[in-house]
């Protein structure tokens, strides 16, 4: 669910370059019936592709919810200036119209802003921060199952007020029945149940995990290390790329590299709790440093290939990279 959506940026921008035509050349004003009534069907034709997305929020407070108060700000004062009451009154009229396009013009540049991977993330961070320069601790797979506030002097995000998204809503998956299936360039293949992975080593850390829609926020992280896994199978000659599919359709990748010398976690717990379905129990992917739409949920299966592969956002035009404070996009 990404703010991005074709059906949510194009219409939006476009309303609000042609409210800023109405309040700013004089030439668009024998059209101003026309225009303003395209102005309002534009806008709302945008709400609805946001919506269709993904959740519409207004808080926590950040650079991207901001961005959602000054575009129904503007969509609400546009349809203010339209009302049959209020149409003739022509002082009133015009006021609404350039209040609206002010707000219009905010939230275009705040939309493009983000467009281009250069909006503010939550504190201000711009990547993800000097938190994950501390190395990862040695951890208990058996989690204390009480949130945590605090780890290694940093204020954990509880999880009632992290960001989520997800293409289909959240994914209910049984543990006893729950495989994670390890294929392709392998030595041997194989399918481990949830308590297996909870077998395999435990690490710790903290991470800020970053969405390109502005907001993020810091966790601790418990799980094992994608590399410790694959040191299981065996990597075969060629393996360079590693793509992991999640239960809702989901798919993303990340380079074989990266995850080792990263030491890239699939974790089962955040913030000392074991994950919630909304959170992608039984798995999420701390894909540090990259954007928050490479941090995989529900993951059930792993595939090594010789090769990059796009997943569902990047065949839909995000970058396959996804560095934060780079382009997100192509």
């Amino acid at each position: 669910m990404m703010v991005f959506s074709i059906l949510h940026w194009v219409p939006s921008a476009l309303a609000a370059i042609l409210a800023l035509s109405l309040a700013l050349v004089p030439g668009w004003r024998r059209m101003h019936r026309t225009a303003g009534r395209a102005v309002i069907a534009l806008a709302v034709l945008g709400l609805i592709g946001y919506l269709q997305a993904g959740e519409f929020r207004f808080y926590p407070l950040d650079f991207h919810t901001l961005h959602s108060w000054a575009g129904l700000g503007a969509l609400l004062l546009t349809l203010c200036a339209w009302i049959p009451g209020r149409r003739k009154r022509h002082q009133d009229h015009c006021r609404a119209g350039r209040a609206a396009a002010a707000l219009g013009l905010v939230t275009l540049v705040m939309g493009v802003l983000m467009l281009l991977g250069q909006a503010p993330l939550e504190g201000g961070q711009t990547d993800e921060g000097n938190v994950t320069l501390l190395p990862q601790e040695p951890a208990s797979s058996r989690l204390l199952e009480v949130e945590a506030r605090e780890y290694r002097g940093v204020v954990l995000t509880p999880l009632a007020s992290q960001g989520n998204n997800a293409v289909s809503g959240t994914i209910h998956l049984d543990r006893q029945s729950y495989r994670l299936a390890v294929g392709g360039l392998v030595e041997r293949e194989m399918e481990l149940g949830y308590h297996q992975l909870l077998e395999l080593p435990a690490y710790s850390e903290l991470a800020y995990m970053p969405c390109v829609e502005g907001w993020g926020f810091d966790a601790k992280w418990t799980g094992f290390r994608v590399a410790d896994l694959l040191n299981l199978t065996g990597l075969s000659p060629g393996a360079s790329y590693v793509l992991f599919r999640s239960a809702d359709g989901y798919s993303t990748g990340l380079e074989l590299d990266y995850l080792q010398d990263q030491e890239i976690l699939l974790a089962y717990g955040i913030n000392d709790l074991t994950l919630p379905p909304e959170r992608g129990f039984p798995l999420q992917l701390v894909a540090k440093g990259r954007y928050g739409y490479k941090w995989a949920k529900w993951i059930t299966s792993i595939e090594v290939l010789d090769e990059e592969s796009r997943g569902y956002w990047e065949s839909r035009g995000y970058s396959n990279s996804a560095r934060v404070g780079e382009f997100p996009f192509g």
